[in-house]
């Protein structure tokens, strides 16, 4: 029976590759109870752990809030003052800043002194060694592994490292930290100081010993900055002081050397030397006007024509020789005898006005310089007078700030209050619920990933649904694992347990195969696997003793006269095999076993010195079973493996259907796919498989028992051999 229709042995690799949804939902449901025993065992060990291993953790939180507006009792408008009220929260970033203060190393080394930890064993591993070294006996002091290595190693032991108190206090203030969490109160000027511990009264106190640190330290640092201001203020007050007493002296010796009377004797003398410069104004006009008059009656005097002098008189520069020019009874030795005697005049008017001039401006120069001096001098005692009023109105200031700062130095509140003090609380860790919660989960994901890669890595078939997509052949049947003492105890197994599930499996795989091509039944069914130890001869003998179990002539030919393993079934004896039947050596009836009554007729291979492929390519093979054909309804020919030699796809030639063995959990992907290969290379695909060897109880295990109900039933009598 050979099917030209039947698709290729094996899936391409393109289907191979595509995410099959339908399989991944078949592999969670055949291994629900893996999944759900590791969620059970994630479940147990996460309670185990909440329960049992995590250690407590108590948190204890104590809320502090920053001060928004100052508390001044005295307004301070210097920088001094400014800097004195630390405390003004101007954005939230002060907040951050003061959480980072409070992580500071500084701030953790204050906490260890209040709080005394270094004389805690608890925190001090020299003190816990110390008091651990006295409470141990020699028994307990007593290491077998230390004992073993001193046996038979010559190194010393190494000396117990001692840590000193320094060393002590700079780990403790590292790890101080990991005590803490801060956190700011959204939208507010208050933040959290959170401390855990494993001890409820130790969170307590760490975290209000934190807070009260962080609260006097910045009282501290109020006392520091007034304490230096007022020292630097006390110093610049001194400074201040003597350079008052200093300004004084400078202004008692200048008012002693000096001839100042009063501002008022300085404006007088301005006046007066306005006065003077008047007057020397008017002199020298005097002086100009003389010398013009002596100068017009020097032209006079130069001119001969008295007409022409006597015409001088009526312009307006000549208007004070007018008398003389225009007399008209003089005549010119009288007109030039009166300029003369006028010259003579005028010059000692211009000697005597010259000489008042020089008088008045000595006088001038003098008054100038006097003025000059004076003005310096009241400059400079205005300077003196200014700077020593100066001095004292900052050192007034300074006295005065020095007295609010020492005022304020009573009067300080800290810049962060405590708002809350911490309390005892619950313990929020371990969360239990989460632990458990978590641990079920991984324990859910640890099955699926057991599951997928069980999956991946299994290289084998456990469920005939596998079987048939990845070869695209139908599965004629499955076969459980048969339970027999001896090999001999095969054939009349399923006589004398009909109703097991054995028995069911073989009858469904003979109804598979005679009902596979309805048009023609087939005569020669030839079975074989691709590895020994596949079941095969098992199968071949069940279905052997099934098929006479109709009322058919039933033979069964052992074609793998290499091992001829039918001796372990049968007590061959003497009994000739098919090779000498085939050479005309042996008749028909010496060859068949009969193991029963009605039962199936048995030939058994037998030694030959011929090559065995070349007996199965031979025309007697042929002729053997054309004349084997007509004797018997059917015939049932179980070959050697395809992988092992080539006999099978020989002999696969003259069979009428093809049943392929594929062991359960047993035969690879790629022995099944080279031995369907090499069937089909010689023009004779497999008509069907057969899953052989099923373990119940694995399959059961491996979560695949919902599959098999389909070939050999779900009811517990099928199973109970």
């Amino acid at each position: 029976m050979k099917n030209a229709n039947v698709p290729s042995a094996v899936k391409s690799q393109a289907n191979a590759d595509d995410i099959d949804l339908f399989w991944i939902l078949k592999v969670l449901w055949r291994g629900k109870f893996i999944v759900a025993f590791t969620a059970f065992v994630g479940f147990t060990l996460g309670g185990y752990y909440a329960f049992r291993v995590a250690v407590p953790i108590y948190p204890a939180t104590a809320l502090l809030v920053m001060e928004t507006e100052r508390q001044n009792v005295v307004n301070l408008q210097s920088v001094v003052a400014e800097n004195l009220i630390s405390g003004n929260v101007r954005d939230t970033g002060k907040i951050n800043t003061e959480m980072l203060v409070i992580r500071s190393r500084s701030m953790m080394k204050k906490l260890v002194d209040h709080l005394d930890l270094m004389n805690d064993p608890k925190y001090n591993p020299n003190l816990r060694e110390a008091v651990v070294e006295e409470e141990k006996s020699f028994l307990q002091d007593f290491s077998l592994r230390k004992f073993v290595w001193g046996l038979f190693s010559d190194a010393k032991p190494q000396e117990k490292i001692v840590l000193t108190n320094e060393q002590v206090q700079e780990g403790l203030i590292s790890r101080l930290n990991g005590f803490f969490a801060l956190s700011p109160v959204e939208r507010t000027f208050a933040f959290q100081i959170t401390a855990r511990s494993t001890d409820r009264a130790e969170a307590v106190r760490m975290a209000n010993g934190l807070a009260a640190v962080y609260i006097q330290d910045g009282i501290d640092q109020k006392f520091d900055v007034t304490e230096k201001a007022s020292e630097w203020l006390s110093q610049k007050a001194a400074e201040l002081k003597a350079e008052i007493d200093a300004d004084e002296n400078r202004l008692r010796e200048f008012q002693d050397s000096t001839d100042l009377v009063s501002a008022e004797n300085l404006v007088a003398l301005n006046r007066q030397l306005k006065d003077m410069r008047q007057r020397l104004s008017l002199y020298q006009e005097d002086i100009d006007r003389v010398n013009v008059q002596m100068e017009l009656a020097k032209l006079a005097l130069a001119e001969q024509d008295i007409e022409k002098l006597r015409a001088f008189a009526t312009r307006p520069a000549y208007a004070a020789l007018a008398p003389i020019l225009g007399n008209t009874r003089w005549d010119l030795t009288d007109i030039h005898t009166s300029l003369d005697r006028r010259m003579q005049d005028l010059k000692v008017e211009s000697i005597s006005a010259t000489q008042k001039l020089q008088g008045l401006s000595i006088s001038e120069q003098a008054l100038k310089q006097q003025v000059e001096r004076q003005s310096s001098d009241l400059l400079k005692l205005r300077q003196l007078e200014g700077q020593l009023q100066a001095n004292g109105l900052l050192y007034e200031s300074f006295i005065t700030r020095l007295k609010e700062i020492t005022l304020q130095q009573g009067l300080f509140a800290p810049t962060t209050r405590l708002l809350s003090e911490a309390t005892p609380r619950r313990a929020t860790s371990p969360r239990r619920s989460v632990i458990m919660m978590l641990t079920l989960l991984m324990g859910i994901g640890a099955g699926i990933g057991i599951l997928f890669i069980r999956e991946i890595m299994n290289n084998a078939f456990r469920a005939p649904e596998e079987l048939e997509d990845y070869t695209n052949l139908r599965v004629l049947g499955v076969v459980p694992k048969l339970k027999v003492k001896t090999r001999k105890d095969v054939l009349t197994y399923t006589q004398d347990h009909p109703t097991s599930a054995f028995s069911e499996s073989v009858n469904n795989l003979r109804t598979s195969i005679l009902l596979a091509d309805i048009e023609k039944e087939p005569q020669v069914i030839m079975i074989t696997s691709s590895t020994p130890a596949e079941g095969k001869t098992s199968v071949s003998l069940s279905l052997a003793q099934n098929m006479s179990g109709l009322g058919k002539k039933v033979l069964l030919m052992e074609c793998d006269i290499r091992k001829r393993i039918f001796s372990e079934y049968f007590d061959v004896g003497s009994y000739p095999g098919f090779v000498s039947l085939m050479m005309g050596t042996a008749e028909l009836e010496d060859c068949l076993i009969k193991p029963m009554e009605n039962g199936p007729h048995i030939i058994s291979g037998d030694k030959t010195s011929s090559n065995a492929t070349d007996v199965f390519s031979s025309q007697k093979f042929i002729d053997l079973l054309a004349r084997l054909r007509e004797e018997y309804d059917y015939i049932i020919i179980d070959t050697p493996p395809v992988l092992a030699v080539p006999d099978a796809r020989v002999i696969a030639r003259h069979a009428d259907s093809i049943v392929y063995s594929v062991l359960w959990d047993g035969t690879t992907k790629s022995e099944l796919r080279a031995g369907l290969n090499m069937l089909e290379s010689v023009g004779t695909p497999v008509d069907g498989l057969i899953l052989n060897m099923v373990d119940v109880k694995k399959v059961k295990k491996y979560g695949y028992s919902g599959n098999y109900g389909y070939y050999y039933g779900k009811n517990s009598y099928y199973t109970a051999d």
